[in-house]
């Protein structure tokens, strides 16, 4: 078991989770409180709590998440910027399948939200943004 937490990879993952739970959570806090205290369209609800929540994952995970690997130089700040914006298309993508498509309420796109798109999210990170 101390090897497993030994790794390199599985050490990232777990910060990554870590500060992901925080991320996540203040990015579906504002999606929530725009969709559904002020009544915005949930796209923009999305776009607004998106901007916010790459902001604050690029300083946490620059410094920590990936930190033995991290170079915070132009190059991981954009291929971070693409990263986001991948993500931010796929939340997109949950937003119009559930409150577009399938007429559902708005936290309906929530569970992809804390779920699928992370994963995605890590794996770019670990393997292309934030590589060495």
């Amino acid at each position: 078991m101390r090897t497993l937490f030994q790794n390199e990879a599985v050490a990232q993952l777990l910060r990554f989770a870590i500060a992901g739970v925080g991320v996540t959570a203040f990015s579906v806090v504002i999606y929530l409180i725009y969709a559904m205290g002020l009544h915005a369209d949930p796209l923009l609800a999305n776009a607004v709590s998106h901007v916010a929540g790459v902001a604050l994952g690029y300083s946490i995970h620059s410094r920590w998440s990936f930190r033995e690997s991290a170079t915070q130089d132009a190059t991981s700040l954009w291929r971070f910027a693409i990263a986001s914006g991948l993500a931010f298309a796929l939340n997109s993508l949950w937003v119009w399948l559930g409150t577009s498509l399938l007429a559902l309420p708005a936290w309906a796109p929530v569970p992809a939200m804390l779920f699928v798109t992370p994963l995605t999210s890590f794996a770019l990170n670990r393997w292309w943004v934030f590589s060495r």
